[in-house]
């Protein structure tokens, strides 16, 4: 038996020991298996190599992985390719960029024959209405800090142009100077009926090398870290994100769609995943597996490590990347009783993120 044979049957045993010690939380797990059923061939998309924003340390353009590819602008071209998608088997969509909102027909097209997926973006265009996938609006700060580090004082424009918009979540990408303003920005999203979340800043390794090297400050995506000020963290700084994110987490129960559990495990000072000799996550399932596969703006599959080819392994907190993960593999979780509740609490999650009410595949808890 293999060791993944092996592990797949204690996590089994396990399972099937909490269930019987708590059989209230067999229709929890009947919606993990479903959630997983809805994730069980995700791709990610990059619609277009255009943005409107200079994100500090850009996941996109501070690394080279990009300039691989050339952006196909057919739109039946694309419309071709996502049916093709639909009929591999594809039964989730992760439409990014750069900026995916620039590129509206292609969404129109996707959703034409992918039924589920969930749109990566600033905020700064309105997404039609009839694009039926939930809508995940990145921000980083404030009103006052917003433009510091996005080139762009984006914060009111977004949440006015998603007023009402049940497909919207807000995510909030937390860094160790930005830390400060998340009761503030949670008290404001609370206010105007927004949801919002968390994320943690995870550098490309083209972020890291120019801090090593004292690279001079750029126009673009590196205008004004160095490496006496920059936006990683550290053991002290994870920990204080913790405390703050598990506070709003319980005040905001309503507001605020993160997890503990899931919180948690983010802000663990060890590196999410196991690495290669290279320093490649193993256990990630961002990676470029049969089950999953990333698409470039030419609509070739990515030859590169992951879905975020140019962020660093052993610094990689990145939400969506980590949740899926962990779904896949609830043994990092089955310990104890409580720590099988955490798993399905993780599984809600991702739920309440990607997924719209209206889903039938979610009975909302």
């Amino acid at each position: 038996m293999s060791n993944t044979e092996h592990s797949l049957r204690d996590s089994t045993r396990r399972i099937e020991q909490f269930l019987t010690q708590m059989p209230s939380l067999k229709s929890r797990y009947q919606r993990s298996r479903l959630i997983r059923k809805v994730l069980r061939k995700s791709n990610n998309y990059d619609l277009t190599s255009r943005c409107n924003l200079f994100c500090e340390g850009c996941f996109y353009f501070e690394g080279d992985d990009y300039k691989n590819a050339t952006e196909v602008t057919d739109d039946d071209a694309w419309e071709a390719f996502f049916k093709a998608q639909a009929a591999a088997g594809v039964s989730f969509g992760f439409f990014a960029g750069a900026e995916p909102a620039l590129s509206q027909e292609r969404l129109l097209r996707a959703a034409a024959h992918i039924p589920r997926g969930s749109i990566h973006t600033n905020g700064t265009i309105r997404i039609r209405p009839e694009i039926p996938y939930s809508i995940q609006i990145s921000v980083w700060g404030d009103e006052d800090t917003t433009a510091h580090f996005r080139g762009g004082n984006v914060f009111w424009k977004s949440i006015r142009n998603f007023a009402n918009d049940p497909r919207v979540r807000f995510v909030f990408t937390i860094n160790p100077n930005n830390l400060a303003q998340l009761p503030g920005v949670v008290r404001i999203m609370n206010d105007y009926g927004h949801r919002i979340m968390f994320n943690y800043f995870s550098p490309t390794q083209t972020y890291l090398d120019k801090l090593a090297n004292g690279a001079s400050n750029d126009d673009g995506f590196f205008r004004i870290s160095s490496d006496n000020s920059n936006m990683l963290f550290n053991a002290e700084s994870l920990h204080r994100s913790r405390g703050v994110v598990n506070e709003l987490i319980a005040q905001y129960p309503g507001t605020v769609i993160q997890t503990r559990a899931f919180n948690d495990a983010l802000t663990d000072p060890k590196p999410l995943y196991e690495l290669d000799e290279q320093g490649v996550a193993r256990n990630c399932n961002g990676r470029n597996f049969d089950w999953h596969q990333g698409y470039r703006v030419d609509m070739q599959p990515s030859d590169a490590k992951c879905c975020m080819p140019n962020v660093n392994c052993e610094q990689c907190r990145l939400y969506t990347i980590a949740i899926a993960s962990f779904i896949f593999q609830p043994e990092r979780f089955l310990h104890s009783l409580a720590g099988f509740q955490d798993w399905l609490d993780i599984c809600d999650q991702f739920a309440r993120v990607c997924l719209l009410e209206t889903d039938i595949e979610w009975p909302s808890a």
